[in-house]
Formats: C-alpha cells, sequence, structure tokens
C-alpha cells in the first residue's frame, strides 16, 4: 500500500507542480508526503518526483555500503507526461529522508550520522579545507549516501539552525582519481537532523561553479598528476570556491538554503 501511494504521489506531483498553467508565475513550489514537507524555488525545479527507497540487505558488499531505506525527493524540470522521470542520479537536485531508527545494521551509514551527531554536538568552526595525501584522501563532513569515491574539498560550509533541525552545508567534490575540476564537478549540500533526532536530511543538488571551465583538459591533468602539484590545485580551488560571489554558482547556493529551511516534520517538537 505504501508503494502505491508512493507512486500515485509521484504522478499527482509531477502534475500538479510541474505541468498547471496557472501555476507559471509562482516563483516556488511546495510538497507534502508521509510526514514530511519542503518549499522550493523555480531556480531549483518545477516538477517532483516522490519514491519510498527500500533498504538493501546489511550485508551487501558494495563501496558505498548497503542503502539504508528513504524517502526521496527528486526535483527535475517541466516535462511531458510520457518521459521518464529522471534518475536522482541524473537530476539536478534530491532530497532524502532517512529515519534514523533505521540506520541499525548499517555500518558505513551509521558512522556518518555518529559524526554529524558529533559536529553539532560540539560545533566546531567551519573553514574551506582539502583532505589529500600521497596515499589518497582522508576525513570529510558527514555526507549521505555514502559515495563509492573520496571528498576531496569542503568549501563555503555554515551551520543551518531552524525549529525544525539542525545540520552543516557546504560544497564538495568527489574523485576516484587525480582530476582538475569542471564547472558542474560540484555538489551543494545539506547534511542534518530533525529536532527530535527521528530523521536524518540528506539534500544534494549539483552547482556550476563558473569560475572554473566546462570542460578538463588533458594537459591541465597532466600539470597536477604528481601529489605535490595536485595538494597545490585543491588548496587553490577551495580558496576560489570561498571567495566566489554568490552568483557564480547556478543555482544560487541562497534558494538550496532557503529550502532547507522550508522543510517540516509532523509529530516532531521544534526546537526554541
Amino acid at each position: 500500500m505504501r508503494a502505491y501511494r508512493a507512486a500515485f504521489a509521484a504522478i499527482l506531483m509531477s502534475l500538479i507542480v510541474g505541468g498547471a498553467p496557472a501555476l507559471a508565475q509562482d516563483t516556488s513550489r511546495s510538497v507534502a508526503f508521509d510526514g514530511v514537507g519542503l518549499v522550493f524555488e523555480r531556480v531549483l525545479g518545477t516538477s517532483v518526483d516522490i519514491t519510498q527507497v527500500p533498504g538493501q540487505p546489511t550485508d551487501l558488499q558494495q563501496p558505498s555500503g548497503p542503502e539504508v531505506p528513504h524517502l526521496l525527493f527528486t526535483l527535475y524540470g517541466s516535462q511531458p507526461e510520457t518521459t521518464k522521470v529522471p534518475k536522482a542520479s541524473s537530476a539536478p537536485g534530491a532530497v532524502r529522508f532517512y529515519r534514523t531508527a533505521d540506520f541499525a545494521g548499517y555500518d558505513q551509514a551509521s558512522r556518518e550520522l555518529e559524526a554529524l551527531s558529533r559536529l553539532l554536538g560540539e560545533r566546531p568552526e567551519l573553514v574551506g579545507s582539502v583532505e589529500f595525501t600521497a596515499g589518497g584522501t582522508g576525513g570529510t563532513l558527514p555526507y549521505l549516501p555514502v559515495m563509492p569515491a573520496a571528498q576531496v574539498i569542503r568549501a563555503k560550509a555554515h551551520y543551518i539552525d531552524t525549529a525544525e533541525l539542525a545540520g552543516v552545508a557546504y560544497i564538495t567534490a568527489f574523485r576516484q582519481d587525480v582530476e582538475p575540476f569542471a564547472a558542474d564537478d560540484f555538489w551543494y549540500t545539506f547534511q542534518g537532523l530533525s529536532a527530535d533526532g527521528a530523521w536524518y536530511v540528506a539534500a544534494d543538488f549539483v552547482v556550476d561553479a563558473s569560475l572554473f571551465p566546462e570542460k578538463v583538459r588533458a594537459k591541465d591533468a597532466e600539470r597536477i598528476s604528481d601529489p605535490e602539484s595536485y595538494a597545490s590545485y585543491l588548496s587553490q580551488g577551495v580558496a576560489s570556491l570561498e571567495e566566489a560571489t554568490p552568483d557564480a554558482f547556478t543555482p544560487p547556493l541562497a534558494s538550496i538554503d532557503a529550502l532547507v529551511e522550508s522543510i517540516t516534520f509532523e509529530d516532531v517538537p521544534t526546537m526554541g
């Protein structure tokens, strides 16, 4: 029944949110399902697909670890009814809601939950950073879903606190090898917890950083092929991202923050 409800809601939301001419002049969209809701600006999308994602077996062996069950909101643009809904991995933005009670047995995801809880408890200063050594990459900020690649940079990191949730937002990029960044290689993510700790929220949006080239050239990769050059390149990249003005990114980071700040939960006591 829940799977049927999710499928029906996905169709309904795609029609209501993405296809109604009467709403064409609206600047934002709102959607709520199964206890959670959010509002997003048109710059982030005009349609929503909602999916109840089942958990994978906890003993599944794969680089990213088994997937924890969650509720997935995929944002995308308007399109014909007969067109397939884009996969979350190819859509410009997605928001995942995990019930923390479901993390039991999922070791890698549980470590991210523990790291986020510790970060929000200690509240260290957040600064742009690089994790690189000759042997590979190191520590990260909390991130779900678990990625089969290294989180090599963090930039523009800051805390977001509302009555409903608290968390950290930042720009990051993932790499499995030494490679320069193109403009669309960056993710802006929010990782947070609901006020009662019952929900883990992960919002991920591809952001185009105009200060980086649209395409990576072979000769650019050759220049950073040794560890020292690559470490310097990552540091310069973080510095550029930190100094960039808000209009250097598409979609605007402020619009993503606004979506996060709009998130609500049913039956969750608020803070403050």
